[in-house]
């Protein structure tokens, strides 16, 4: 069983890595028909999704690309070192007074250049294949009209050196830059120069396969991650079963018990509270107590009959009071006048029999 598993993992990486497909050893156990199918067009596409003969003419058209491009970078190098040259020189002249010999070399070279810039305008159409040029003029019209062409040859012998140098200077630059001393030790400038273009593009592959080694990288991380992801929620949903069959089963008939026990032993507690009140109030309501306790029990009692007569005779004597009127308050506030009037007198001749004496 274990044999099997490894080689339909193994067979889902290969139709995994050699085509656009996310599938796994189990839906290669599962669906053996889809694994004939995808080997089948494994050998007919690419990884990429593409058939072999679209990219066979890609690559083809890629080539014959890389050459034009490469062709045309020759020149535009060139015509850029030119350019910047004529600038250089009109620089210097501005600084250091030149011979007639140059300042002849330099407007030579410019009338030159600007002929050979209206080569590049004379095909307006986008169409490659188009022959029609601006203004019916071509490129034998245009070197016709060049006064410089007997001239040609000194051009370019009091030229090419000098741009050969700045060119010498600018691949050392570029050396430099991508410190290719070590790589490059022991072979002379030129031979520096010349494997420069191989080390970049050689730079570039690595660059390109390491950009697909971490792609290839990130999708085994994501499915390592994907795997343990679900390998992790097995656990889990296993770890929920045995918790909830073992211990909660267990921790539930645990709780019963402990439930149970506490209710027999919170009855047995209100059973002793019960029993000490009984013995508290047995121990406080003796025979001798009780007695006394009725003793004054008839004692409040008849205390409490003759307050209710009291009450009574003064409700009795106040509802007729009351039933006098304004006449009796009156009455009243005169009575008091006079016994207040009494009062001050008796002070008074106790005071001064208090000074007789």
């Amino acid at each position: 069983m274990s044999t099997q598993s490894g080689l339909s993992e193994k067979a889902a990486e290969r139709l995994n890595s050699s085509l656009p497909v996310d599938i796994t050893a189990a839906q290669v156990q599962q669906y053996p028909e889809l694994v004939k199918l995808l080997t089948q067009l494994s050998q007919r596409i690419t990884p990429e999704g593409t058939s072999l003969h679209v990219k066979q003419e890609l690559e083809q058209a890629e080539e014959e690309l890389r050459h034009e491009k490469h062709s045309w970078l020759l020149q535009h190098i060139l015509y850029k070192e030119i350019e910047e040259f004529l600038v250089d020189l009109e620089l210097k002249s501005k600084d250091v007074s030149q011979s007639p010999d140059d300042k002849q070399f330099q407007a030579m070279l410019q009338e030159c250049l600007t002929l050979s810039e209206i080569e590049d305008y004379l095909r307006c159409s986008p169409d490659p294949s188009c022959k029609v040029n601006l203004l019916g003029l071509t490129a034998g019209s245009i070197h016709t009209q060049n006064p410089h062409t007997k001239n040609l040859s000194y051009l370019q012998q009091k030229l090419i050196p000098q741009i050969e140098e700045r060119l010498g200077a600018r691949c050392e630059n570029l050396q430099n830059f991508q410190e290719t001393e070590n790589i490059l030790d022991g072979s002379p400038s030129l031979a520096k120069s010349s494997q420069l273009p191989a080390l970049m593009e050689s730079q570039k592959r690595k660059l390109e396969e390491d950009k697909h080694q971490l792609e290839r990288l990130y999708i085994v991380r994501e499915k390592q991650f994907q795997t343990y992801y679900q390998t992790l929620l097995d656990s889990l949903h296993l770890l929920e079963e045995l918790i909830s069959k073992y211990r909660l089963q267990s921790q539930a008939e645990h709780d019963t018990v402990s439930s149970e026990w506490l209710v027999a032993k919170c009855d047995g507690l209100c059973l002793k509270i019960k029993l000490v009140e009984l013995q508290i109030l047995c121990d406080t309501y003796t025979m001798e107590t009780t007695k006394a306790l009725l003793k004054i029990k008839e004692t409040l009692h008849s205390a409490k009959e003759e307050a209710d007569k009291s009450k009574t005779y003064v409700t009795k004597t106040l509802q007729t009071y009351e039933s006098l009127g304004s006449e009796f308050d009156e009455l009243v506030t005169e009575y008091q006048r006079l016994k207040e009037e009494i009062d001050n007198k008796e002070w008074a001749l106790s005071e001064l029999q208090k000074s007789d004496s």
